[in-house]
């Protein structure tokens, strides 16, 4: 009987190490595309990390290296695509590390990342040319269900545009880097992504890291505060010109007077910024009054005007007390909805509350329906086998929480607070707006942090601002 108990036990140790071999090959076969990456040299994306200047918030990477690269996407055994070797402007890629806190606490160097083509491909295989860009990320969140739930919201929405992804298993020059989504980036693209006048159009961030950017502006709404200003993403901040911004800053400058003046309608696409606002209300996010939050304006005419195209960063799902509103409600400095749902003018609160009518009667049905399907789906599957390694890889000591357990906690977020959310809903009054003192509840408050956002005893640079320049503080 002991050599049987021996025997057992030595086939059930060779079964174990095998479960955990970060070998390409072991895990191409986990169902997951597999993206691995060969930079020249085998150089390591490297970055700094800076911390807010007195009276700003947040840590942010910066002086982030841009590595010549080639990729290689695989299905099983069968290459999907190769961007050959780097040449600039013919062939290969560059990666660098991209992000802020999610760069910064990250788990060794599984950071996110940019990627950019010398070549445009459409790297989620659609088959259709339009798909076609340069410009990629490689997030961390598909450990978790957080940013395909919060995508399939923006398609429930109907949101001009909601970006495209897939699950992968990522490789940097054969060493296994984890479980990532590959996903379109926040891009001027007419055919596929964000639709603005190539010549005239703007694409930009309300951003709260703006002081680690090259180019920014200010307008009046955020005179008194050092915590947000307007930073660039199309035109690239190295081919903005003085006219452009000062067109975009008068007409932002315009349009939060006109908040105030309960004219907003001539300015902004009302229906955009409710959707916006009503996914993190649904979604319950802790930190919607953060970064990604994207303005559009079509064109430097009066024919356009501001729309909220897109819905980017679901790291705070369901971290809000329920059936109560997201944080971004109630306070006056975070963006423009405090002062939006207690305008004398109704008309926003009127927009919020259709929607709201519109998805309410089917929108627990079709979330749980979603999320039930994704679970039991191949690619579900594939990303539950693969998120084991990824937890392993990594020594998060939670290999065994499943796919299934996530989903099941995300299901019992929406079954309890659809219907509360709707109670909060209805008790809005289109002649009084009754959103105050908004409270939340998350454990993620009980943490504790320095008053910039930052852990005690890190080792990080910081960044100081006089007299209009940027200092960097080693």
């Amino acid at each position: 009987m002991k050599v049987v108990y021996t025997i057992f036990f030595y086939l059930f140790s060779l079964l174990s190490a095998q479960a955990y071999d970060f070998d390409a090959k072991v895990i191409s076969k986990l169902g997951l595309k597999t993206i691995t990456i060969y930079t020249v040299n085998k150089e390591e994306p490297t970055c700094d990390f800076a911390e807010a200047p007195e009276g700003c918030m947040g840590i942010t990477s910066i002086n982030a290296t841009k590595v010549p690269c080639r990729i290689v996407i695989s299905d099983a055994d069968s290459v999907l695509y190769d961007s050959g070797i780097y040449k600039k402007s013919e062939s290969g890629a560059t990666i660098k590390i991209n992000g802020n806190t999610s760069a910064f606490y990250s788990v060794g160097e599984n950071r996110p990342f940019k990627i950019k083509l010398q070549k445009k491909a459409d790297l989620l295989f659609r088959n259709d040319e339009k798909y076609t860009d340069k410009d990629w990320r490689l997030i961390t969140d598909a450990i978790t269900l957080n940013t395909i739930i919060g995508l399939k919201l923006s398609e429930l929405l109907q949101m001009s545009w909601t970006p495209h992804y897939t699950p992968c298993n990522l490789f940097i020059n054969d060493d296994y880097r984890g479980c990532y989504l590959l996903i379109e980036s926040v891009e001027r693209n007419a055919d596929c992504r964000i639709n603005v006048n190539k010549k005239t159009g703007y694409i930009i961030e309300r951003d709260p890291y703006w002081w680690a950017e090259n180019q920014y502006f200010e307008t009046d709404y955020f005179a008194s505060s050092k915590g947000y200003r307007w930073t660039w993403k199309y035109p690239d901040e190295e081919d903005i010109t003085d006219d452009q911004t000062s067109y975009i800053q008068q007409y932002i400058n315009q349009t939060e007077q006109s908040i105030y003046n309960g004219n907003y309608q001539k300015y902004i696409d009302v229906e955009s910024f409710a959707k916006w606002v009503l996914a993190q209300d649904i979604l319950g996010t802790r930190d919607s009054g953060g970064s990604n939050l994207y303005i559009t304006k079509y064109d430097s005419t009066n024919n356009s005007l501001l729309e909220i195209p897109c819905l980017w960063d679901f790291d705070s799902n369901f971290q809000i007390k329920l059936g109560f509103f997201s944080k971004i409600h109630d306070n006056a400095y975070d963006f423009y909805y405090h002062h939006l749902f207690n305008s004398s003018n109704k008309a926003f609160i009127r927009a919020y509350k259709t929607l709201w009518n519109r998805i309410y009667p089917t929108l627990l049905t079709d979330m749980i329906e979603f999320i039930k399907n994704y679970i039991q789906s191949n690619e579900g599957k594939a990303l539950d086998l693969s998120r084991k390694y990824h937890f392993k890889r990594w020594d998060y000591g939670v290999e065994t929480v499943k796919i299934v357990d996530d989903g099941k906690k995300a299901i019992e977020w929406f079954n309890s607070h659809i219907n509360l959310l709707n109670n909060s809903i209805n008790a809005l009054d289109d002649i009084n707006s009754a959103i105050h003192q908004i409270p939340t509840n998350t454990n993620a408050d009980n943490e504790v942090y320095s008053l910039t956002g930052i852990r005690n005893n890190v080792n990080h640079k910081k960044i100081y601002i006089k007299n209009g320049k940027k200092y960097i503080a080693k």
